[in-house]
This record gives C-alpha cells, structure tokens and sequence, in this order.
C-alpha cells in the first residue's frame, strides 16, 4: 500500500467530512485567548479576505481591565518565515494602539517563529468600547506584503466597571478564579478534552500529548469509534483500504483524491494519497467562485444562506450522479500573489482642543520588555458565548485525530 519514492514519502490519509459540523479549517493562526471572532477560521489572510480581520464582528466578546497585563495565545498550525505584531483597533477598526514593541525598527516580532503566546500590557486610564484585538501574522516566503489575522472582539473597562466572570467556565472567588473541570488558566480560558480514562468512555483512553497548546490533554479512540468521549461509531473498520469502492479524482501528479457518499452515515468519506514531505489539504469552493473573491467566508443574516451540510450533501449527491466531471484547472504551485485590501486608516490627530479628551485614542507603540515574560493573565472577562467555539475546536480536534487512520513509510 506505501512506498518510498524520489519526491519524498508516499503517505495516504483517510478522513471523514461529516455535514452537520461547522467548517472549521486548521493550519495556520487564530487567537485562542481572547477568543477569535466566530467563526474562528485560520485561514484569513491579505490574498482572500477583506482587511482588517477577514471576518464581521460576531457575538463573542471579552472585558479587560484597564492597565492590566495578560497573555494574547494563539493556535499556530505551521512555523512561516517572519514574525507578529499585536495591536487593538477603534470601534471604526482604524489601528489605534500597537501593544508589541518596534525592536531597531522593525514593526513585527520575529525572534521566534513557533511563538504561541506574548504578554502585552494596556496603558492606565485606558478605555475603548466595542474595540478589536487584531493578531497579524507574516508568511515571508509567499511575499513580503502576505500576512494572515485574526481578530478578537474587546471591551476595555475601568475598574469599577469590570467584573471578572473567568470566561463563564468557573467562579471568581478570593481574588482568583476557581474552574469547572477540564477547565484551567488563570482565568479559566483553557480546556483539556480528558482527566482520566473515564472521561474518554469505554472505547478510548487519556493522554497527555505534552501540547504547547489546549487541549494538552486529549481522548484516544479505538479504531471504530470517534467523537467526544469515543461515543460516536464510525464507518472505519479495518485500515485497508479497497479503492474499488471509490470515486478516482487525479489533483495532480503527486496528489490523488478518492471519495465516495456513505447515505447512512450522512457523511462524505475521502482518501488523499500523496507523494510529500510536507502537509496535504482537501477545501471546497462553489464551482463558479474564482480565486479573484474576497468574499471569504461568506457570512450573511442570518436566514438568507443554506445550512453548509444540506448544501453539502445536495452538491456531493449531485456530482456523484453527474456523467462527467468538467475540466479542472490546475492550482497554483505556490500561494497566490498578494493583492492585500488597504489598511484602515489611523485615527487623525485630535486638535489641541479635543486632545485630553481622545487622548487614549493616540496611536501609539507598546514599550520594549527588557525580556520576554510569560504569564497567565490576572484580570479579564469573557462572555459564556466562547463556550460553543471551544466545544467545535474540540470536536474537529478529535474527529481529525480519532477518526483518521494514516499509514507513512
């Protein structure tokens, strides 16, 4: 079934896209703390999305307090050439405060590319409502101007106007935040998948993966079972793989996709079959949309789109039926060329009338750390609405890793 070839190893990957889950992509940046924007896409970037944040405001917003200090983390899929820069956007989304540092002049931080976490500081006094936490992210090797974001939606307070309600998953007593189970982090920000093998059902085991990242510890499924907790059954039974059964697509010379519907179990099952030392992703895009739109994703009210899976399944059953399959284009070898939409503009000087009043509204440059310090964050306050984000970051962890089974040589 594997082999070795000139091009790297042959590695084939069998996975499931099961309908009625969100699409949820992985493989570059998104803010974990404060929680990204819904939905917490890390592929937004300057090629495809609109500046500033590739994505509207939604209804998962964070309260931190004036002047205090907290770690921004992020998940990282993948180590690009280059560095980050952290800043907080108005109202309006117009830069108004830089909370990284310009070290000899350069504008993002790039002594460590595997960087996951930075502890910035808000100034005393300052307050900004209805305001954007923005996480930019270079890939030097696509071009100098490509860069990826995302963003988080803040409410600076005063103290008397702040109340910590350590992310809605614990209770703030005595000064410190005391967690629910699974939860942990200072402000209870975090969540494992698993405590102990009970906590993973009769079909899985517990294992702390030692992860940078939550979940670092996670559930392990016997082959046939998947899910949260190892509660759902899966098609999978054996790790042969008989491709009789299956839809044959040639991506390219390296690259073989067969597919096939699975009616009982509602979902689509493929098998990517690669000839690589790097990683391998399989996305879906409406026949007619070209590479040229930067409507993505598409988010509308609320009652105007179909459901992704119903869209999904019609789509699937419909090219599973077709006669012919039409003339592919092929893709890009590389990520394409960079055609970034314009930055915001700063907020304008206030004149010397209305400087006290907007004065913390002045952009500004976060000061240099006489060295990197990482700590838990002391004061914040998360809405219960980041609950559901980390509940769906949690199921496509454990669909991607418990129901896939790989072979590499």
């Amino acid at each position: 079934m594997s082999r070795t070839s000139s091009v790297g190893c042959r590695w084939i990957v069998r996975f499931f896209v099961i309908f009625y889950c969100a699409l949820i992509s992985e493989g570059h940046v998104a803010l974990v703390f404060p929680p990204a924007r819904k939905y917490d896409l890390d592929f937004l970037d300057s090629s495809r999305t609109k500046a500033p944040c590739g994505m509207p405001k939604g209804n998962v917003k964070t309260s931190l307090l004036s002047g205090s200090k907290f770690n921004v983390s992020w998940h990282l899929g993948y180590p690009h050439k280059g560095g980050f820069k952290i800043q907080l956007l108005d109202e309006l989304e117009r830069p108004v405060l830089d909370l990284t540092p310009r070290i000899q002049g350069a504008e993002f931080i790039s002594n460590d590319a595997t960087a996951q976490t930075y502890q910035v500081q808000l100034p005393t006094n300052f307050t900004c409502a209805n305001c954007t936490l923005r996480l930019i992210r270079q890939a030097l090797e696509w071009g100098a101007q490509y860069k990826f974001w995302s963003c988080a939606d803040v409410d600076i307070k005063i103290r008397k106007e702040f109340r910590e309600s350590c992310s809605g998953h614990g209770r703030y007593l005595l000064g410190k935040c005391k967690c629910d189970r699974l939860y942990y982090g200072s402000v209870c920000q975090f969540r494992d998948e698993c405590l102990e093998n009970s906590d993973c059902g009769a079909q899985g085991v517990c294992v702390d993966v030692q992860a940078t990242t939550a979940p670092r510890r996670q559930c392990y499924c016997q082959l046939g079972w998947f899910g949260p907790g190892c509660n759902k059954r899966s098609p999978v039974k054996s790790t042969e793989i008989d491709f009789e059964l299956y839809t044959e697509k040639k991506l390219s010379d390296t690259f073989m996709l067969y597919w096939r519907i699975l009616k009982d179990h509602r979902e689509l099952e493929a098998v990517l079959v690669v000839n690589g030392t790097s990683y391998a992703a399989l996305g879906w895009r409406p026949r007619g949309l070209t590479k040229s739109c930067k409507n993505f994703p598409q988010i509308g009210p609320v009652g105007q789109a179909e459901p992704a899976g119903k869209s999904l399944l019609r789509e699937s059953a419909r090219v599973a039926s077709s006669e012919a399959e039409p003339k592919s284009v092929p893709e890009p070898a590389s990520e394409p060329a960079s055609e970034p939409e314009p930055e915001p503009a700063s907020e304008p000087e206030p004149t010397t009338t209305e400087k006290q009043k907007k004065s913390t509204f002045s952009r500004r440059s976060a000061a240099v750390p006489a060295s990197p310090i990482y700590h838990d964050v002391d004061k914040v306050e998360t809405s219960g609405a980041a609950k559901e984000r980390q509940t769906k970051v949690r199921d496509h962890q454990m669909w991607g890793k418990e129901v896939a089974s790989t072979t590499i040589s």
